[in-house]
């Protein structure tokens, strides 16, 4: 029993342990109050959570008790609502159990720059330094083009590295824009009316210009013994798409070079500080011995390990977390440290028990790091080289997580990305060159035609969030990927990793880069040549609960007979999507180039997107709906269940298609959707006609 604990939370760790444990808890908000002001270990923090939900009934007492579920030595308490009425909903709260560890038996300050915060800060920093061989920087004599020179806690200045000689040792800085107003670097630019300050961040800047978080990481970089910073928006001039180009190019180098990747892992935006919800006397985890019946009595460490603040999600699926060595996190509640030794915090100093530092559970983006930066340096990883289809699941893996980031500008989508596209290349070999133009906005050649069939993903019933917490699947505009790609899609999407035979070939494939130098970045246009036996028109009715989708009058007789014979529905994810009312839409760009079926280049040459609801598609564009089969005799469906049948892409017939009638070879096509039928073989195939369309 822990003195740390109220009388009800001891209870939890009396009588017969079983999987899963359901107990009554506070029932009345008196009782709990009561309990945290006596500073309850566990109360505390699920009352922190509480102002997001509403956790009482109409009469104003608890609807709820205790959900209990071990797994291994991860602890998940959770409320559950009583007699079936929902009261609360809330992610659990996870603890790590385990027998005695290493703990924080220093007394943690207040603030974050507090002596005792950052004397924690430096052991882990000069440990890594010194003991971590697979840490070190990638190649310590590189300097970004910029750095912010720190000259004490007030005063910062903007410096060309090429005319400083002591720059190498440097931070680079993690955050998260998002709708706070910031100083940025600007360039002179006559015809928007922009007046640059170059020479004046190169003069001097007042630390109480910028936001919080930025002084918080130049006053803990000066904390550590750093002088010099890296700061995007401070870093690269944002109103200049040269500069932009150019410095993305050397992103991975940025954050693998630098000494400390700093990270503002709680910070909503740049206005947030850190440290908003610290409570002093939680970060000391608390030693209980447990009176379970028939279990092995003893003293065992009770800390809160996760879930972590919902937006470090969102940070460390970018790829300076990927791609940098050593990350310290300033979070909502403490420091964070992790590099590819270990993972520890305030909590746990030493380092979080063993197997437990995967904190959320999602850490793809790990391995690549743990695996693929090493090709950098002399040094082996830890566990061996994974297999090529272990690192094709990991970027299908990232590829979705990081398609639910919100990025600041819709159009840094592939240039945030291009880091880590640089690393897989190099990783992967030859076939995966960028030199080869193996990579395809944010698809990878060898990768085809499986990797066409990803589709937007809107969790159960439609509802899943994207880490800024809106709904909407869109294409946006200007133009930022051809349509085949994930990348032209602003929001959720699942990667395409159909198994099974391909029913098409990819006659050729090509993107247009803004500048060719740069094979990762930016693009201006791709076409995707591809012949399959291509089905349809179709039209869309709305009022259909199973399908969307029904022949066509004018689809040839046998083939609509074929498809109407089918037993199961169409499985049909629209690529765009209203999530709040459920609506679907398409979008095309329109009026195209005449040159567009050539070259694929779209960008630049007048053509708008143009967005239209399903239900009110006119019957034009209803007749120009067509079924692309990709791939047949599938493992599994999009929902887990088994079975054969063919999946593919759904496309729209461009509506002034320049200079090609009807539906012949060569056709231009926009991609729409995605599709699935389980009912759909060879025997049916074989009844349409090949074709090649061209897909922009």
């Amino acid at each position: 029993m822990s003195t740390r604990l109220c009388a009800v939370c001891n209870a939890i760790f009396t009588g017969l342990l079983v999987n899963t444990m359901r107990m009554p808890h506070h029932r009345s908000v008196a009782s709990l109050r009561r309990s945290v002001e006596e500073g309850c270990y566990i109360c505390i923090f699920f009352v922190a959570a509480m102002p997001q939900y509403n956790i009482f009934n109409a009469n104003g007492a608890f609807s709820w008790g205790l959900n209990m579920v071990p797994e291994g030595r991860r602890w998940n308490f959770g409320p559950y609502t009583s007699y079936g009425q929902l009261a609360i909903e809330s992610n659990s709260h996870t603890f790590l159990f385990s027998p005695n560890a290493p703990i924080n038996t220093v007394n943690p300050g207040a603030s974050l720059t507090d002596q005792a915060v950052m004397e924690t800060a430096r052991s882990w920093l000069e440990n890594c330094r010194k003991n971590h061989a697979l840490c070190q920087p990638v190649d310590p004599a590189f300097n970004p083009t910029r750095l912010i020179y720190i000259h004490n806690a007030s005063s910062v200045q903007l410096i060309e590295t090429k005319e400083e000689a002591n720059s190498q040792h440097y931070v680079a800085f993690s955050h998260c824009w998002g709708e706070s107003e910031t100083l940025k670097l600007l360039q002179n630019d006559l015809d928007k009316g922009t007046k640059g300050n170059i020479e004046e961040l190169r003069s001097l800047i007042q630390v109480q210009r910028l936001p919080t978080s930025y002084w918080e990481a130049i006053s803990v970089s000066l904390a550590l013994g750093f002088r010099h910073i890296w700061i995007d928006s401070l870093c690269i001039i944002q109103n200049s798409d040269d500069d932009w180009t150019k410095e993305s190019a050397m992103m991975k180098d940025v954050y693998a070079s630098s000494s400390l990747n700093l990270c503002a892992s709680a910070a909503a935006d740049a206005s947030e500080a850190s440290f908003r919800r610290r409570a002093l006397g939680m970060i000391v985890p608390l030693d209980i011995e447990p009176q379970w019946t028939g279990i092995l009595h003893g003293v065992y460490n009770l800390g809160k390990i996760g879930p972590l603040p919902s937006h470090l999600r969102q940070i460390k699926i970018k790829l300076e977390r990927v791609l940098s060595r050593r990350h310290l996190h300033m979070t909502c509640n403490q420091l964070w440290w992790d590099c590819r030794h270990i993972c520890a915090s305030e909590m746990f100093p030493a380092g979080v028990p063993i197997g437990e530092d995967k904190r959320n559970g999602e850490h793809e983006e790990e391995r690549v790091r743990y695996y693929a930066l090493s090709t950098f340096g002399p040094h082996s990883p830890h566990h061996g080289a994974p297999s090529e289809v272990d690192m094709d699941k990991l970027w299908d893996s990232l590829v979705e997580r990081y398609s639910r980031c919100n990025l600041t500008y819709t159009s840094d989508k592939l240039p945030a990305l291009s880091g880590l596209a640089q690393i897989f290349s190099i990783v992967r070999g030859p076939d995966f060159s960028l030199d080869k133009n193996s990579y395809l906005a944010g698809i990878w050649r060898p990768h085809l035609p499986y990797a066409l069939c990803w589709y937007s993903y809107y969790g159960i019933g439609g509802k899943l969030r994207n880490y800024d917490g809106k709904l909407r699947n869109y294409r946006p505009h200007p133009y930022r990927a051809p349509s085949w790609s994930w990348a032209s899609v602003e929001g959720s999407v699942a990667a395409g990793k159909l198994s099974g035979k391909p029913v098409c070939c990819v006659v050729d494939v090509k993107v247009l880069h803004e500048d060719e130098r740069y094979k990762a970045g930016t693009v201006k246009g791709g076409i995707l040549n591809l012949r399959s036996r291509v089905i349809g028109p179709f039209t869309y009715k709305p009022s259909s609960t199973t399908a969307d989708l029904t022949t066509s009058p004018s689809l040839d007789s046998r083939v609509r007979e074929a498809i109407d014979a089918l037993r199961m529905p169409w499985f049909i994810k629209w690529d765009e999507r209203d999530g709040v009312s459920g609506k679907d839409f398409i979008s095309y760009l329109d009026p195209l180039p005449q040159t567009v079926h050539k070259d694929g280049i779209v960008k630049g040459t007048g053509a708008v997107r143009k967005t239209v609801r399903l239900e009110a598609l006119t019957e034009e564009l209803r007749m120009r709906i067509f079924l692309v089969p990709i791939v047949l005799h599938l493992n599994k469906g999009w929902w887990g269940g088994g079975g054969g049948g063919v999946a593919g892409l759904i496309v729209c017939h461009v509506v002034n298609d320049p200079g090609l009638e009807g539906f012949d070879d060569g056709a231009v096509f926009q991609r729409v959707g995605w599709f699935e039928n389980l009912d759909i073989d060879d025997e049916v195939l074989l009844l349409v006609p090949g074709r090649t369309i061209a897909i922009i």
